[in-house]
């Protein structure tokens, strides 16, 4: 395994488990109804500081993977149709839950993007992944408002039902785990930008070391993690209901 492949590896996989800690622990209060300290529970101001910490190693790491990819547009779409496939399961399983245009579903749209737009995006600067990881700041509350650091504007759009991929959408909309393009995809973007730098080893040495069994368990999450993701909601779920219900 290369170097920067270990890396990236052990940055996702470490979110992955973030990832299934959230699910926990979201599962546990808001599904079970289990009381948990209001500190590591989701929708917590504090929780949702490293939530977004997380966010961005995910978002940014996927964005610097798909600088590897042969065909981004044909995996992208692939991982859209995952993402489909969750919304029909949900719809199915636990309407109550119902999850439109998650996670995977927004991934799979911005690596569409990125790979429809590459040859434009590959003559970007180092210094634009600045720009993009400002626009996320400034969008982050798209499209209720736009943060300019010394004052917030207020935005209004029409409700238009097939606008929610972006981030606009109708009152009735609902998602239980909801990541519309728009700010999502300038944490992508940043990976991407940063992806020469990465690829071309020209981060600190200590970055790119060799893979070794403190870090190969994390590593295999992290290459992993797409499975991993499918699947851990269902187990998750599955365990606490006999657990929990008996």
């Amino acid at each position: 395994m290369k170097k920067r492949v270990a890396l990236l590896d052990l940055l996702r996989g470490t979110a992955m488990i973030y990832v299934i800690f959230y699910h926990i622990m979201f599962d546990l209060r808001f599904i079970f109804g289990v009381s948990t300290p209001d500190i590591i529970t989701p929708l917590n101001d504090v929780f949702e500081i490293s939530h977004i910490f997380f966010l961005w190693i995910l978002f940014g790491i996927s964005g610097i993977c798909v600088s590897y990819s042969r065909d981004p547009v044909k995996r992208g779409a692939l991982l859209y149709l995952a993402g489909f496939g969750i919304t029909a399961v949900t719809e199915i399983v636990m309407p109550s839950e119902l999850i439109v245009f998650g996670v995977l579903s927004c991934f799979g749209a911005c690596m569409v993007i990125t790979g429809l737009t590459r040859k434009a995006l590959d003559r970007l600067p180092m210094w634009s992944a600045i720009v993009t990881a400002l626009l996320w700041f400034i969008l982050r509350d798209f499209p209720k408002t736009i943060d300019l650091i010394a004052a917030r504007i207020p935005l209004s759009f029409p409700q238009y039902r097939w606008l929610y991929p972006i981030g606009i959408y109708s009152k009735d909309f609902m998602s239980a785990d909801y990541f519309p393009v728009i700010p999502f995809i300038f944490m992508y973007l940043t990976g991407y930008i940063i992806s020469p730098a990465v690829k071309g080893k020209k981060l600190p040495d200590v970055l790119y070391y060799e893979t070794n069994s403190i870090t190969r368990p994390i590593e295999f999450i992290g290459r992993y993690s797409l499975i991993i993701y499918l699947v851990h909601q269902p187990v998750i779920f599955g365990l606490m209901s006999l657990i929990i219900q008996g």
